[in-house]
Formats: C-alpha cells, sequence, structure tokens
C-alpha cells in the first residue's frame, strides 16, 4: 500500500486505541490521521432514550477523545463524531477531513456485513 496523506479511522464496537488492527494499520500507511465514530439511527431508534449502554458509549468517547488530544497536543486532533444514518454519515465526516481511505476492523453480523458493503460502495462513488 502506497501512503496515504489523510485516513480515517471509522471505530465501532472496537473502542479502544491499543490493539486494534484496524488503526495500527492506517497508522502504517497514512501521513495524518482522524478518528470518527457514528451513533448509527439506525441501531439508536428502537432503544430507550436514556439506555445505560449509549451512556458507556459516550463516556467512552469522551475518554477516547481526551487522550487523542493529549497525545497530539494541539487543538483540533481529537475524535469526530456523527448522529445518523451509518453510510451517510461516514462518507460525510470522510469528505469533511479529505481522507483518501477509511479504515474500520471487520465485523461479522449481517447487518454490519450489509452495512459495510454499502459505505464502501458509497465512499467510491463519493470519490
Amino acid at each position: 500500500m502506497s501512503p496515504i496523506d489523510t485516513g480515517l479511522v471509522w471505530l465501532r464496537r472496537d473502542l479502544r486505541l491499543h490493539d486494534h488492527a484496524a488503526l495500527a494499520l492506517a497508522l502504517a500507511h497514512c501521513r495524518q490521521l482522524q478518528l470518527a465514530f457514528i451513533f448509527d439511527t439506525a441501531i439508536l431508534a428502537p432503544l430507550p432514550r436514556a439506555d445505560r449502554r449509549v451512556a458507556f458509549i459516550r463516556e467512552t468517547l469522551v475518554q477516547i477523545d481526551g487522550r487523542l488530544r493529549e497525545r497530539a497536543g494541539r487543538a483540533g486532533c481529537g475524535l469526530v463524531t456523527g448522529h445518523g444514518p451509518a453510510v451517510d454519515e461516514i462518507v460525510r465526516i470522510a469528505r469533511a477531513v479529505g481522507a483518501q481511505a477509511v479504515f474500520a476492523s471487520h465485523d461479522d453480523e449481517p447487518a454490519s456485513l450489509a452495512r459495510d458493503a454499502a459505505a464502501r460502495e458509497a465512499l467510491a462513488a463519493h470519490g
């Protein structure tokens, strides 16, 4: 893989910065890197408004954001979040940060495989 100017790591179930295959691959091939998490409305819609799992995810994301900013030592280097349909949001975020590649961990669930295929197609269509 040739060097990539800007990459985007799409965090999903794997909310950590250590032992993260997609992040390690992106770090090895990208000059600049942005991390993102999407609050997928297809997943959130059926959940209770005050679901404790979502609160845990938010708390974890705040910690990840803090670690990213601390490591970078400058503003604008934290975690990007989106809220909406996952495919639409990953395309929007990738375009906003100027990503030439998007990295994500593999997920074997049928709905996740369908989402990832749709995301690959949408990202390819938007360059």
